[in-house]
């Protein structure tokens, strides 16, 4: 099946950027690749987690067991950081 997208001109310039550090044969095999590889990256994530009712009831248990929350002040973490 082949099909055709259009796409900005930015984005086509970046594309082929891509394509020639990777030294990809056309525009068409770099743009296939990375969105393959964006397609499958999408399908790893935490939302497609499957846990088990015993596993969740144990990392609900460790987080309980952890301590108490603590709020999180990001300008603080920011200027330890810094």
């Amino acid at each position: 099946m082949s099909t055709t997208v259009t796409i900005s001109d930015e984005l086509a310039a970046a594309l082929e950027a891509k394509r020639k550090q990777a030294g990809m044969a056309s525009i068409d095999a770099a743009a296939e690749f990375l969105l393959a590889g964006a397609i499958a990256a999408d399908g790893a994530g935490a939302d497609n987690l499957e846990l088990t009712d015993d596993a969740l009831r144990t990392l609900i248990a460790k987080g309980e067991a952890s301590g108490p929350v603590v709020t999180w002040d990001a300008p603080a973490v920011r200027d330890e950081v810094r």
